[in-house]
C-alpha cells in the first residue's frame, strides 16, 4: 500500500474515483480514500512498530474490516493496549480477585496513567517518524487528541474528495487506545482497503495487511452485554455512552 500513499495525489483520487465507480452505490469516493488510509495507518501499529504483542484491533470496526461480519465505515478505530504489556498484571491488576472497590479505583487510575505515558513517549514518536518516512514531512498531522489524551488523531494527506464528506464524518481517523479490556481470544486477520476491491492489480505489492484482531465471537457478545444491560437501565439513569451507539 505504500506504493499508493507515495502517488500523486491526482492518482489516488483517480484510484479511488474509478473504485467508486465499481462499488457503488455502496462506497463513495472520500468513504473509499479515507478507508485506504485506515488499512494503510493500522498495520504499520503493529508490524512497522513492532507494538504486535501489547495491540488488540477491536470493536466494531474490527467486525467490518477483519471479519466481514457487518456492513459499516466508522471513523473510530478501537484498539487496547495490553495490561500486563503497561505492568498491571497480577499484584497491580485492576481486577485481581479480593481487593478493596478502593485499591480497584486507585489501580485503574494508575492503569491509564500508564496508558497516556506509553501512547505519549513511545507511540506517538514512533508514528510521526514512520509516517513521514513514507509519505514525507508535509500534508498530513498526527497528534494527541485535545479532550482524551489516549486517543490519536491521524489527519490523513487530504484530496478534493475530503469535501465530499458528510458533516459526520471527518477527514481524519481517530485510534482510539484503551487499556481495560480483555485481550483474549485474538488471532491474526488479513485487512484491505476498498479500492483493492475494485483494483487488486493497481498495488504492487499484496493489498492486505495482517492484524492482531479479537475475536468476533467475543466482541458480539461484549454487545450483546451492552444491549442487556441498557435493556434493564432505570429511567432515571443516563444512558451509557458504548449504548448510545446503538
Amino acid at each position: 500500500m505504500d506504493r499508493i500513499a507515495q502517488a500523486p495525489q491526482e492518482e489516488r483520487t483517480d484510484l479511488f474515483r474509478r473504485s467508486a465507480g465499481v462499488l457503488r452505490p455502496e462506497r463513495a469516493p472520500a468513504i473509499i480514500e479515507k478507508d485506504f488510509w485506515v488499512c494503510w495507518a493500522l498495520p504499520r501499529l503493529f508490524d512497522v512498530l513492532q507494538f504486535r504483542p501489547q495491540l488488540i484491533f477491536k470493536g466494531g470496526t474490527s467486525l467490518s474490516k477483519a471479519y466481514h461480519a457487518v456492513e459499516r465505515f466508522s471513523e473510530d478505530v478501537d484498539l487496547s493496549l495490553s495490561r500486563r504489556d503497561l505492568g498491571f498484571a497480577d499484584d497491580r491488576d485492576p481486577e485481581q480477585p479480593g481487593i478493596s472497590g478502593k485499591e480497584a479505583r486507585r489501580r485503574i487510575e494508575a492503569l491509564v496513567e500508564a496508558c497516556q505515558q506509553a501512547i505519549l513517549d513511545r507511540l506517538l514518536p514512533c508514528l510521526l517518524a514512520d509516517f513521514a518516512s513514507v509519505i514525507g514531512p508535509r500534508g498530513w498531522r498526527i497528534e494527541i487528541d485535545a479532550v482524551d489524551s489516549r486517543t490519536v488523531i491521524f489527519t490523513y494527506p487530504r484530496s478534493e474528495l475530503a469535501g465530499t464528506l458528510p458533516e459526520t464524518i471527518r477527514p481524519a481517523i481517530r485510534l482510539e487506545m484503551g487499556e481495560r479490556s480483555d485481550d483474549w481470544p485474538a488471532e491474526e486477520r488479513k485487512i484491505r482497503p476498498y479500492a483493492a476491491e475494485a483494483f487488486p492489480t493497481a498495488f504492487t505489492a499484496a493489498p492486505s495487511c495482517q492484524v492482531r484482531a479479537l475475536d468476533a465471537r467475543r466482541t458480539f457478545w461484549e454487545k450483546a452485554t451492552i444491549l442487556h444491560a441498557e435493556y434493564h437501565r432505570p429511567a432515571d439513569k443516563a444512558l451509557e455512552r458504548d449504548a448510545a451507539v446503538f
